[in-house]
């Protein structure tokens, strides 16, 4: 195993804070379902995937129920993260969804780094091109998505306070390398999960040292579908060892993919640990939340683990299987042991609310942003702003729909107002790409609240609400583009 300790950059000398303020840790998953742990539906014909430490997470603290990520796949998701923007807008500010660069955006990590955080990533920090030059001090990753998909590479990309990336090798990574190798000795390779984990723990050891609040972005790369070499085939659900699957009788690829999911959740245990063991464990906000729905890939089947929880669609969706995200927060003291919450809340909303825990006040935000601090939330369990909206794009709902015979194909989005869900597959407007009144023909209309698996389109019953729906959504001057499409 490559020793993370080695890894972590000396940080910069720090200046008392002015104020306490939360230390934040965001944990990302990867393609993660909210059928796959425990704390959401977390059952399925083949029994329930183990996930003690996220359990514990809900119990300690708030689980969201009505939490969205920032698009139906990666990278578009992850810019949302990064911007407080939703993919509607991406055009309008010259974002293409893939590759943010310094300059493009203000970023997430930038307002933490300038209101006083110390500032960590670790793993996949797609969409971000140059990490310590969009807010992080340290980063240890993979920059990259594609490259992400492999989790035994070769290489990983690091980068210390505004230095320029280098490539730093995984020696145990250059000979051969296969599922059948990696899992007969683990211990002969380095996994990067186990790499990013490690480097996390390693720098929160230094933060955790320091007078100034710190914030840890470790976004691992599972359970997306991945492989064991540099080609980015996703072949499998490459994990060093199937623990306590290995001798289930079900196909390989859904042992390696419920092993996966559990060595993350002893990576989340690991983290808890170790913020009790610096002593910063009341002083630190967790959040945990996964960059899109369930995927089908490498060979893993949905219905396998329930891995929606029964919800329409999954990744490359419109529908709630796609963008749905198993979201918790933890903050000892703070947030209420137990909480539920059904605030609608997206990626977006991250950066204001980071920005508002960190004591960043609105006027020091990026303008025209589409996000809103979910604070009132987190701290009383009801929130004072909600979304008129929420929007998402994407070409084709997910679900074997087609264009219209007498239209090209163009990409559609998805609309959530309180308890009512529009899904439109394919924009009527293929000139503009954008959303217009002819959409009320394709619209199709749910009600979540009375249907949270969208078996029912009751458009035709509800006119008078789909209109309204689509007429308020034309007027918000949005694009249709779909991103990484």
């Amino acid at each position: 195993m490559l020793r993370a300790g080695l890894l972590v950059c000396a940080l910069l000398p720090l200046a008392r804070a002015q104020a306490p303020r939360p230390n934040i840790v965001w944990i990302m998953a990867d393609d993660l379902g909210v059928g796959e742990i425990g704390p959401f539906f977390g059952k399925s014909p083949h029994g329930a995937i183990s996930t003690p430490a996220l359990d514990a997470m809900a119990a300690e603290g708030m689980r969201f129920t009505e939490a969205y990520a920032g698009y139906t796949v990666c990278a578009p998701s992850r810019t949302a993260f990064f911007t407080g923007r939703h993919s509607g807008n991406f055009e309008k500010h010259g974002l293409n969804g893939t590759g943010l660069a310094p300059g493009q955006a203000t970023t997430t990590a930038m307002i933490l780094k300038n209101a006083g955080y110390t500032t960590c990533a670790s793993g996949k920090i797609a969409p971000l091109l140059s990490p310590t030059m969009q807010g992080f001090d340290y980063f240890l990753g993979q920059v990259d998505q594609t490259a992400a998909h492999n989790m035994y590479p070769d290489v990983l990309d690091m980068q210390c306070n505004t230095s320029e990336p280098v490539q730093i090798t995984l020696p145990l990574n250059t000979k051969p390398k296969n599922r059948t190798l990696c899992m007969a000795s683990p211990g002969q390779y380095n996994y990067t999960t186990d790499v990013f984990q490690h480097n996390a723990l390693a720098w929160l050891d230094e933060a955790g040292k320091q007078d100034k609040p710190f914030f840890l972005y470790l976004a691992f790369t599972v359970p997306h579908a991945g492989g064991w070499s540099d080609t980015g085939k996703e072949s499998g659900a490459p994990v060093p060892t199937d623990l306590q699957y290995t001798n289930e009788s079900w196909p390989i690829v859904e042992r390696d993919h419920a092993a996966a999911i559990t060595y993350l959740d002893r990576c989340v245990g690991e983290v808890f640990a170790k913020l009790k063991e610096l002593g910063k464990d009341e002083d630190t906000v967790v959040f945990f939340a996964s960059d899109n729905g369930a995927h089908l890939e490498g060979g893993q089947q949905i219905a396998f683990f329930n891995s929606t929880g029964g919800l329409l669609g999954h990744k490359r969706s419109l529908y709630e299987g796609g963008m749905r995200s198993p979201s918790l927060v933890r903050w000892p003291g703070k947030v209420a042991a137990g909480s539920v919450s059904r605030t609608q809340w997206a990626f977006w909303d991250v950066l204001p609310t980071l920005a508002e825990l960190a004591g960043v006040g609105p006027s020091e935000l990026p303008e025209d942003m589409d996000g809103i601090s979910i604070v009132d939330s987190l701290m009383t369990g009801t929130q004072q702003t909600q979304h008129e909206y929420l929007y998402f794009t994407w070409n084709g709902a997910g679900a074997a729909d087609a264009p219209p015979s007498n239209v090209s194909a163009n990409a559609g989005y998805a609309v959530r107002m309180g308890d009512w869900k529009g899904v439109v597959p394919f924009c009527a407007d293929v000139a503009t790409n954008r959303p217009s009144i002819a959409d009320v023909q394709r619209l199709q209309l749910f009600n979540l609240s009375s249907d949270p698996f969208e078996a029912h389109n009751v458009a035709a019953q509800h006119q008078a609400q789909a209109t309204l729906m689509v007429n308020f959504i034309v007027a918000q001057n949005l694009s249709c583009q779909c991103f990484q499409c």
